[in-house]
C-alpha cells in the first residue's frame, strides 16, 4: 500500500486497517515531490514513527526519504529508488549516506528552507577499547578466542597513557561513546581513573564486566563516571552459570552487582545472554529471572563460532527464539532484542525478526570499531582484521576493507536487492568468511527461499 503523505496523517490503527483491507503486507510512505502537496518532514515524522511500532506485522517503508530527517534507529526503513534525483547541496557531500540518499523533494528548500539538512558524519559512533587482555572467567563462547587470545591471554595490556591518547583522539573527532571492555576490565587497577578521564572528556562511558570484582566496598567508584553497563548472564541457575563461566557463585555476584549499580543510579543497566540451545529452550524461565532484576535492557546474541565452539542455531531454534522474544516483549513491555547479526531470511516472516533485531548495524565495523591489547584497530571484537592506527581513528575508519564493508561490496548477490539489506547486511560477514573463506558468501544461517 502506497501512501502519499499530506497534512492528514492517519492513526496507526487506521493505516493497519487499510493495509489489511487491501491485503497488503507493506506500507510505503512517499513524500509529495513538489507543489502545494509537499509537506514539511518535521511535521509528519512522529506520526510515521508511531506506525513503525507495528513493524512486526507489516513492512513499513520510507520511499526516497532523506537520511538526515529520519532518526538513527529508523534509517533501515528508507528505500532510495531515485538516488540523486532530489535536492542536495554541497554540505551533503560530507554525509556518510551521500551515495545512498535520494535527497529532498524538488523545491523543498525553497518552500521550507534547508534547516532540516543535517549531514551525518562518516565516522564511528563508538570506540570500544579492550583495555585488559586477562580474564578471571573461562567462558567457552568468548569472542576473544578469535582474536588476541586465540592461543593465550599473555598479551600485555595497553598503557594508561596510551589509552588516554586514544580517548583524546576519539573526543577530538566527535565520537560520542567510549566502551571499556576486555577480558575483564576491572582487573586493571587504574580502570576507574581511565573511565573518569573519558567522562571528563564529556564522552558517554560504557563498561562490559562480569561483575566478579564489583562489591559494596568499591561500588561508589562507579558513581557518575559510568553511563551504561553490560553484564553477561547465561542462566538462572547457579550451577549452570558456574559451568558457563568456570567460577562458583558467578550468578550470585552478578545479581548483587546489578542491585548495587541500581542503588547508585547507573543510567542504563543491560544484561546480555548468548542464545545457546539451552537458553532458547528455557527462554521464558530465563526472562522471568533476568527481567525480574532491576535492569533496563536484555540482549540476546547469536553464538559466534571459533575453533573450540562451532555451535550453529537450527531453523527451529531461531523460530523459537524470535517468537519467544516477541511474546516476552508483549508480556513485559521491556526492551528485549537480538543485538548481533542474524540474517533476517533465517525466518520466513522477515518482519518478525526485523522488529526485534538490531541486524548487523553494530557488527562488522558498520558503526563501531575496536582497539585490542595488541594495538590493532579492528572492525569488531572477533573480526581480526587490523585496519590501522589507534591514534588515527579516521584513517582506520576509512580503510579500504571498512569502505567495502560499509558500501555493501561484501554482500552476497542475493542480498543486494533485498529491502532489508540496510539493517540485516547479509547477516554476519564474519560467520560467512569463517564458513567459506570469502566475505561475499552467504551467512550459514541465511535461507534465500524466504526472501
Amino acid at each position: 500500500m502506497r501512501v502519499k503523505l499530506n497534512d492528514k496523517i492517519l492513526s496507526p490503527a487506521e493505516f493497519i486497517y487499510q493495509a489489511e483491507m487491501l491485503g497488503s503486507k507493506n506500507i510505503y510512505f512517499e513524500p509529495a515531490e513538489s507543489g502545494g502537496e509537499q509537506i514539511d518532514f518535521q511535521a509528519i515524522m512522529n506520526a510515521v514513527y508511531a506506525v513503525m511500532d507495528y513493524e512486526a506485522d507489516l513492512g513499513i517503508w520510507l520511499l526516497d526519504f532523506p537520511y538526515c530527517v529520519v532518526n538513527e534507529m529508523s534509517r533501515d526503513h528508507i528505500l532510495s529508488r531515485k538516488i540523486g534525483g532530489g535536492e542536495k547541496n554541497d554540505c551533503c557531500r560530507v554525509c556518510k549516506y551521500f551515495k545512498l540518499c535520494s535527497g529532498f523533494p524538488a523545491g523543498y528548500f525553497k518552500k521550507f528552507g534547508a534547516g532540516e539538512l543535517a549531514p551525518i558524519k562518516d565516522q564511528p559512533l563508538e570506540v570500544m577499547i579492550e583495555v585488559e587482555p586477562g580474564c578471571n572467567y573461562n567462558c567457552p563462547f568468548c569472542y576473544n578466542r578469535n582474536s588476541f587470545a586465540r592461543k593465550s591471554r599473555d598479551t600485555k595490556a595497553l598503557s594508561a597513557d596510551y589509552v588516554k591518547k586514544i580517548i583524546d583522539k576519539a573526543a577530538e573527532i566527535g565520537v560520542g561513546i567510549i566502551r571499556f571492555t576486555g577480558g575483564e576490565p576491572l582487573l586493571r587497577s587504574d580502570i576507574f581513573t581511565l573511565m573518569g578521564y573519558a567522562k571528563g572528556k564529556r564522552l558517554e562511558v560504557r563498561l562490559n564486566t562480569n561483575c566478579s570484582l564489583v562489591n559494596a566496598a568499591n561500588i561508589n567508584k562507579f558513581k557518575n563516571i559510568v553511563d551504561n553497563i553490560l553484564i553477561p548472564i547465561e542462566s538462572c541457575s547457579e550451577a549452570e552459570e558456574a559451568k558457563a563461566t568456570g567460577q562458583k557463585e558467578a550468578l550470585k555476584k552478578k545479581v548483587a552487582a546489578i542491585r548495587l549499580f541500581k542503588k547508585i543510579s547507573v543510567p542504563t543497566i543491560r544484561v546480555g545472554t548468548v542464545a545457546t540451545a539451552s537458553a532458547i529452550n528455557n527462554l521464558e524461565k530465563l526472562s522471568d529471572f533476568i527481567l525480574g532484576l532491576p535492569v533496563d535492557e536484555w540482549e540476546l546474541y547469536r553464538p559466534i563460532s571459533h575453533a573450540e565452539n562451532k555451535q550453529k542455531l537450527t531453523g527451529l531454534e531461531i523460530k523459537k527464539l524470535i517468537y519467544g522474544i516477541i511474546k516476552i516483549r508483549e508480556k513485559t513491555g521491556k526492551k528485549v532484542i537480538i543485538a548481533n547479526s542474524l540474517p533476517f531470511c533465517a525466518l520466513k516472516d522477515l518482519n518478525k525478526i526485523n522488529s526485534i533485531s538490531q541486524g548487523a548495524l553494530f557488527d562488522d565495523g558498520h558503526s563501531r570499531i575496536v582497539i585490542d591489547p595488541r594495538g590493532f584497530v579492528k572492525p569488531h571484537y572477533f573480526l581480526d582484521e587490523n585496519i590501522g592506527d589507534p591514534l588515527d581513528l579516521i584513517s582506520a575508519w576509512k580503510h579500504p576493507f571498512m569502505k567495502k564493508m560499509r558500501d555493501f561490496d561484501f554482500l552476497p548477490a542475493a542480498c543486494r536487492e533485498c529491502d532489508y539489506r540496510f539493517k540485516c547486511r547479509g547477516g554476519s560477514r564474519f560467520e560467512a568468511f569463517s564458513a567459506a573463506g570469502k566475505w561475499d558468501t552467504p551467512d550459514p544461517l541465511a535461507d534465500f527461499n524466504n526472501i
